[in-house]
């Protein structure tokens, strides 16, 4: 399956017997990284190649990346050589094939993430129904609500910085409303928010209108959901809010009001502060919000729902302004930057410190009533010897998964575009990527 695997970089003519040619590859998405070389000769005629050196030259950016590579005819005939590079994944593309065929899915991709970067990763299927356009590794991917710890992460570069704190409260970031706000927001901080632990457990309809208003600018309009929210009775406080912090209820509510504090403590809208701390720093050149690419072509994959009875592509997303809760796509590879940064603490120019990473880790205390475990937009659980971090999302469009494990060093990730339940079996596909990343990995 030569596209889906491998592509010949160059070709060295006439290189003479024990020579040693040098070349150079712009490997500025970084889809592949294993070169092989093969001198070009006639049938019958005996020939030898190998390459003796590889190395890198970063210009700015993990993204400006240059691959050398040097070349040596180890045979007794001068000949022309073929450079070919394949993808850490060439053998990864069956499986994925496997797993699309099996759930009926239009596409499908995975990606194992080490401390040492990208181990495997590629993609399988298509990008739009009713289309034979196949997806690229390249392509960008709607990751839904595992855009929350992306948020989160947002905060702790903030908060390294010291330009916001850890700790400020919901009262605190609007003060003209402290006095107003029901009690329950008063006092409540990011940490509760961000571990869906704040008490709030719908929405109205109201405060729905409020975040789809396009006669505001987004920014504006979590601003208005803040104080909707902030200004309703949320269950009954004798029964469920006895303790702040007790009842576990999953919204993107929780951080959608995280996103408008972050706006009202800095001046500056959500997206540009993802942008600003963490796609920059990062090297996410195809991070951005909503579906991605446009609905007049096929140059990015589509999102599909099969509610209908048939397999319907679509371009939808949910408004923007419930951004801070799910409305990133990017890469596979340009994702893997952000997991990687969770193992490591370091990707591109971005560096969280131990004490910072070990607070992104760690878990809201539980109850015995409520046992969830939660935190920063991470859903944890031990394995492996140690805490995983965990997460789906899914617009209903589209489907991704992520299971990450500090302690081993190791994550793996899995995109689809179609959706789950009713809107198709996006879900099922993704999980079964990951248990067969995960056995490649543990098993080799």
């Amino acid at each position: 399956m030569e596209p889906q695997g491998a592509m010949k970089l160059l070709t060295f003519t006439s290189v003479a017997p024990g020579a040693t040619v040098h070349g150079w590859w712009n490997n500025a998405n970084a889809e592949v990284y294993r070169l092989n070389a093969w001198p070009k000769v006639a049938p019958g005629v005996a020939a030898s190649a190998e390459i003796t050196k590889i190395s890198s030259v970063v210009h700015g950016s993990p993204s400006e990346r240059e691959v050398h590579f040097y070349v040596k005819n180890t045979g007794t005939t001068t000949s022309d050589i073929d450079v070919w590079a394949f993808r850490w994944n060439w053998s990864l593309w069956p499986v994925l094939e496997a797993v699309r065929a099996e759930f009926r899915v239009p596409a499908v991709g995975g990606a194992t993430v080490t401390n040492q970067g990208i181990a495997v990763l590629d993609v399988a299927g298509i990008r739009k129904h009713g289309d034979n356009t196949i997806v690229e590794a390249g392509d960008r991917w709607h990751l839904g609500s595992d855009t929350k710890a992306m948020t989160a992460t947002v905060l702790a570069v903030l908060a390294q910085k010291g330009v916001v704190s850890w700790d400020i409260t919901v009262a605190q970031a609007f003060p003209e409303w402290a006095q107003t706000m029901k009690d329950m927001f008063k006092n409540a901080t990011f940490e509760r928010l961000m571990a869906h632990r704040s008490g709030i457990l719908n929405l109205t309809s109201a405060e729905s209108t409020a975040l789809a208003d396009t006669s505001k600018s987004v920014p504006a309009r979590r601003r208005e959901f803040a104080h909707l929210i902030t200004h309703r009775q949320h269950g009954d406080d004798d029964v469920l809010f006895g303790a702040p912090g007790f009842v576990f209820s999953y919204q993107n509510a929780n951080f959608i009001l995280a996103g408008a504090m972050l706006e009202r403590c800095t001046g500056k809208s959500w997206e540009d502060l993802m942008k600003s701390e963490l796609f920059q720093p990062l090297g996410m050149t195809t991070g951005g919000f909503g579906a991605p690419g446009s609905a007049s072509d096929v140059k990015e994959p589509w999102g599909h729902s099969d509610a209908s009875g048939q397999r319907v592509a679509s371009k939808g997303d949910n408004t923007p302004a419930l951004g801070p809760a799910g409305t990133v796509h990017a890469s596979l590879g340009d994702w893997a930057k952000f997991i990687r940064l969770h193992l490591d603490g370091s990707e591109g120019s971005l560096t969280l410190s131990p004490a910072t990473l070990a607070r992104l880790h760690t878990q809201y205390p539980p109850n015995n009533v409520y046992p969830d475990r939660y935190g920063w937009g991470w859903i944890m659980y031990d394995d492996a010897g140690g805490v995983a971090l965990d997460h789906d999302g899914s617009n209903g469009l589209w489907y991704c998964s992520c299971q990450v494990l500090p302690k081993k060093g190791v994550a793996f990730l899995a995109v689809s575009n179609i959706g789950s339940d009713t809107n198709g079996k996006g879900n099922l596909a993704c999980a079964k990527v990951i248990q067969k990343l995960r056995e490649r990995h543990f098993e080799s």
